[in-house]
């Protein structure tokens, strides 16, 4: 008897499929919500003077809020910059994400344009190398001993030879 009752508690509280025939009400999706039109930011006449001047003076430390962080105030600054001056924008305070002028590339070639960031020549490396360096002493014509130390690269290439070269008929 108990079992009966223990086996009608758990089909009562058991949802039933929607194959047995069971109607199951769904709450419509609500329409979609039309996006309210976005007020651009008034900015005073200073801004438009000096954007930079106002970028640094609205993200300072010790005038934006502690929970805004530097990224984040730089971003609304420049978008509120952005929408105010329109083409007037100095192109350092560009938004991210903000398309990048395009360009000729090549001189005298109209059709090719480069767009984003300009290419910079490689520089050349100028990290320190590292070396292996030796003391030998070396006698001196006057007599005594002098001390001379010989540098060379530690990778084994040949070391570099400092000072004027001029070359003449080749090498």
């Amino acid at each position: 008897m108990l079992a009966i009752v223990f086996a009608v508690i758990l089909q009562q509280a058991a949802p039933l499929p929607a194959a047995t025939g069971q109607v199951v009400w769904e709450e419509p999706a609500p329409p979609p919500v039309a996006a309210a039109p976005v007020e651009i930011p008034a900015i005073p006449d200073s801004a438009r003077a000096d954007p930079y001047g106002y970028e640094r003076a609205e993200c300072s430390p010790l005038i934006r809020k502690a929970s805004e962080s530097m990224e984040a105030c730089q971003a609304r600054v420049r978008a509120a910059l952005a929408a105010n001056l329109g083409d007037a924008l100095p192109p350092g305070l560009a938004p991210a994400g903000a398309p990048d002028e395009c360009r000729l590339a090549a001189a005298g070639d109209r059709y090719a344009l480069q767009c984003g960031a300009p290419d910079r020549p490689a520089r050349a490396d100028v990290r320190p190398q590292e070396q292996t360096c030796e003391s030998r002493p070396r006698a001196r014509p006057e007599g005594g001993v002098a001390w001379t130390e010989e540098c060379r690269p530690a990778d084994g290439r040949a070391p570099t030879q400092e000072g004027l070269k001029i070359k003449l008929f080749g090498d």
